[in-house]
């Protein structure tokens, strides 16, 4: 269990990221120091899709306001969305203060029950946003 990532599509434009009990935020910020820049290394759109529906609780061994924070900073520039499914009433609120706090992450969020639902906010969101794009996303 952990955190761990993979490609949702062939075309590599959307990472899904996998939150399991038991995972630390040790844990959690390792694999974003890897998933955030080899999504900026990219060159073109990407998204996100943080499955949390096997998380459970929140880990002790760090903050998570700062840790939001920090992943917030370290978030690419082609970056275009990020879902979270199955969103506990614990990481709503916290989410809720850092869309608050940072314009950037309220443009950015999106919340979903169903990974299927994520990726349709994203296909809309990518339609939306880049309409000439020559990379299409292939779910």
């Amino acid at each position: 269990m952990g955190i761990r990532y993979e490609w949702a599509d062939s075309s590599q434009i959307i990472m899904n990221i996998y939150i399991e009990f038991p995972w630390t935020w040790k844990e959690y910020n390792e694999k974003i120091s890897e998933v955030m820049p080899m999504l900026r290394d990219l060159g073109y759109p990407c998204a996100t899709v943080v499955d949390t529906t096997q998380m459970q609780s929140i880990p002790k061994d760090g903050s998570i306001m700062q840790i939001l924070l920090n992943v917030d900073k370290s978030m690419p520039d082609n970056l275009f969305a990020s879902v979270v499914v199955g969103t506990a009433f614990s990481i709503q609120v916290f989410m809720n203060i850092l869309m608050k706090l940072r314009p950037r992450a309220k443009r950015m969020a999106l919340f979903t029950e169903t990974m299927d639902e994520a990726y349709i906010k994203i296909q809309e969101r990518y339609e939306e946003t880049f309409p000439e794009a020559s990379r299409k996303l292939e779910i």
